[in-house]
């Protein structure tokens, strides 16, 4: 393993401490500031990860767009922090939207590398939009008018996992496994996102934010480094 990969990982790491302690402190402004400074951390692993594997190129810069969209996406939702009162659901569908656009792209770099898809696979796609929908009926969370974008996320992420699937099944290499925990890494963590959205335990909602932190920074670390881990 490249000897950078370790600094940089301990760097996000301490960033995704950071900002879940900031949130749970309600110091929104240096939660939004260390949260930016890791997304720079993803982009470092990203490119420096592509200079290490130049050979797959393709890989490389759709994996490295996916980045791109997921920073734009934190950024959004870093806005909605900031400006929760006036702009706070368009902010929130924007990081949605790029979001989304980046599980698209993740997808596409999979199915690009292993040349097929398995389509028995499709039904499992409902699995994540199904769980929202419980977890609306049994008054877990309390889903408002946008909360079939965030079934459409649900779906966009699960394509992502399944991808992986598909890929390790296709091809039993040791990469995909990385990408189904990188994955269900940020299944996780978006899970307890949208707890802190729609969910009503606000102690509850406090302490999670350090689930989707450190789940999310783990799972990007992973798929910053997929291009090394690919080679």
């Amino acid at each position: 393993m490249t000897w950078w990969i370790y600094p940089l990982c301990a760097y996000i790491l301490v960033c995704a401490i950071a900002t879940g302690a900031f949130y749970v402190n309600e110091k929104r402004v240096w939660a939004c500031i260390f949260k930016l400074a890791a997304s720079v951390g993803f982009m470092l692993i990203g490119i420096l990860s592509a200079f290490s594997n130049p050979d797959d190129l393709r890989y490389s810069a759709i994996v490295l767009s996916g980045l791109v969209f997921c920073t734009a996406g934190d950024v959004m939702l870093m806005l909605k922090e900031l400006f929760e009162e006036k702009f706070a659901i368009r902010f929130m569908l924007g990081g949605v939207l790029f979001f989304g656009a980046a599980q698209v792209l993740f997808s596409s770099a999979m199915i690009a590398d292993v040349g097929k898809f398995n389509f028995w696979l499709l039904p499992f796609l409902l699995i994540v939009p199904l769980g929202i929908l419980l977890f609306h009926r049994m008054h877990v969370v309390t889903l408002d008018r946008y909360g079939v974008v965030m079934i459409a996320y649900g779906i966009l992420i699960s394509l992502s996992f399944l991808c992986a699937l598909n890929g390790f099944i296709t091809l039993r290499s040791d990469f995909y496994i990385a990408m189904l925990f990188a994955l269900a890494f940020f299944m996780i963590s978006d899970s307890a996102l949208l707890y802190t959205y729609y969910g009503s335990d606000i102690n509850l909602k406090r302490m999670l934010n350090y689930v989707v932190m450190v789940f999310y920074y783990v799972a990007m670390i992973l798929i910053s480094f997929s291009v090394t881990l690919k080679a």
